[in-house]
């Protein structure tokens, strides 16, 4: 990420996203695994929080619970098995760094 990412708002959300999608489509290390389930792990957890809290009928607060459990165990998955593939197939490379131009 570049520095201007951390000024621009717009911009931090879009170089978050990138860290994410590279995790979860070509996790490089182990390290990379367990941070991923450290932060969607709690991300799932107030999911299922909101979903039981909405017990006294407050269907929105249900769905919104769901669909948050529902990401963050989809991206939980998307990782640790493509992590497992790479390496099965001995794909995994030390990060590269990034060049210049971010």
């Amino acid at each position: 990420m570049t520095s201007y990412a951390a000024t621009g708002p717009f911009e931090h959300l879009f170089a978050e996203g990138f860290v994410y999608r590279e995790a979860a489509s070509r996790p490089r290390s182990l390290i990379v695994v367990l941070g991923v389930w450290l932060i969607f792990g709690s991300i799932a957890l107030v999911g299922a929080v909101f979903f039981v809290g909405s017990a006294q009928g407050e269907v929105g607060t249900g769905l919104l619970g769901v669909g948050t459990v529902a990401m963050a165990l989809l991206m939980i998955y998307r990782t640790t098995v493509g992590y497992r593939s790479a390496r099965e197939t001995g794909d995994l490379k030390a990060a590269e760094p990034l060049d210049s131009d971010g």
